[in-house]
């Protein structure tokens, strides 16, 4: 049996296409197959991220990073965890799922989102909690969600910084196989799969 992969992330783009009627084949299939430029709003995500790579816990007036600047405009001690970007994969019938969390300290995992408009329910929705917490074997999936608005070019304000958490769950394991084989039917038919090198 010739073993593909898949990354956490595309699996979730997947789930959250067949849970909205609004978004179009079209509209997933250029992210799969990641045709779509990113905005100026996720290169300010992807900066943020890289700063959390690297600091360490206390107190934060503002960061930079690069050409960025955050400034931190709400009251937060960034808690953060010793692992940092590990590197997880688990078999899935004939999937290789691969992905990478942002923290892990002991049975739980941390995420760190960046967003312009916060909205508890679709971190809640998704299934990348799921496939971490079951990947890893860990108990709970913590969310450090940041909202920042842009002040001038490359310099954001955090203005609100949220956490939400969730839980390992009986069934956890079959629902993410569930989105797994239905991905991998698509997959096959559209010429998404790549194997594994």
């Amino acid at each position: 049996m010739s073993l593909s992969t898949v990354s956490v992330s595309n699996l979730d783009l997947f789930h959250r296409w067949q849970e909205d009627d609004e978004l179009d084949f079209a509209w997933l299939i250029a992210r799969l197959r990641h045709e779509v430029p990113q905005t100026p709003a996720m290169l300010a995500g992807v900066a943020f991220h890289e700063l959390l790579e690297s600091v360490s816990p206390r107190e934060i007036d503002y960061w930079t990073s690069g050409e960025y600047r955050f400034d931190f405009n709400c009251d937060y001690t960034l808690d953060l965890p010793q692992v940092r970007e590990m590197t997880l994969e688990k078999q899935y019938g004939k999937l290789l799922v691969r992905g990478r969390v942002d923290g892990i300290r002991g049975k739980v995992i941390t995420d760190y989102k960046t967003t312009e408009q916060f909205d508890a329910e679709r971190y809640f929705d998704s299934y990348q909690w799921r496939f971490y917490l079951d990947m890893a074997d860990c108990d709970r999936f913590i969310w450090h969600v940041f909202v920042l608005h842009e002040v001038d070019d490359k310099c954001y304000s955090v203005k609100e910084i949220h956490t939400l958490s969730q839980a390992r769950y009986a069934g956890m394991h079959r629902d993410c196989e569930y989105v797994v084989e239905e991905y991998l039917d698509l997959a096959e038919r559209e010429g998404l799969l790549q194997e594994v090198a």
